[in-house]
């Protein structure tokens, strides 16, 4: 699993923009495990990493304090949403990444079963853009150019990195399948 030091180390602000670390005051709120407050203090989150995630704020609340939901949905700490505008969140027990489809209810959809692994994963999807772009030119990933190769190298690097994660209806399964249309 990668530590929060390789992540700094692998993730090119110049190239794919900024990182946000999180405060400590702000995780010391938090129920979360030292392992996750450690990574979100020392590698923190990208701004706005593909695929169309926005994870520029540096705190981490409840989602009961962001969004007007029942308190059952407190165990889900809120830190960013897809570009559909659904929250991305770590489930309090678990720690699973989550994201909650606001429009089917907020149901939980499994991202990843961990932070680790979450931006791990979006380390593999930067990689796959840039496997395209180097193979079919700069506008290869916005024009959905991207070789089955390099494709299928982004099935077995999230396969490898979350097993979970690839299954039926979960964020990157649907990821993957999306580069298909």
């Amino acid at each position: 699993m990668i530590t929060p030091e390789e992540f700094i180390d692998r993730w090119d602000v110049n190239k794919y923009g900024p990182i946000y670390k999180f405060n400590r005051q702000d995780l010391k709120v938090t129920k979360l495990s030292d392992d996750v407050k450690r990574f979100l203090l020392l590698g923190g989150l990208p701004e706005t990493p593909p695929p169309y995630l926005e994870l520029s704020s540096p705190q981490i609340r409840p989602i009961t304090d962001v969004f007007d939901m029942p308190q059952h949905f407190q165990k889900y700490w809120f830190f960013g949403s897809t570009g559909s505008g659904d929250p991305i969140c770590i489930t309090e027990k678990e720690e699973n990444i989550v994201l909650l489809n606001n429009g089917d209810n907020y149901k939980e959809v499994f991202v990843n079963s961990s932070i680790n692994q979450f931006v791990e994963c979006i380390l593999a999807y930067v990689s796959m853009i840039d496997k395209a772009i180097e193979v079919n030119g700069e506008d290869a990933f916005i024009d959905n150019d991207i070789p089955e190769s390099v494709v299928d190298w982004l099935k077995r690097e999230l396969e490898r990195i979350d097993s979970r994660c690839m299954q039926a209806g979960f964020f990157w399964s649907t990821e993957y399948e999306n580069l298909f249309e």
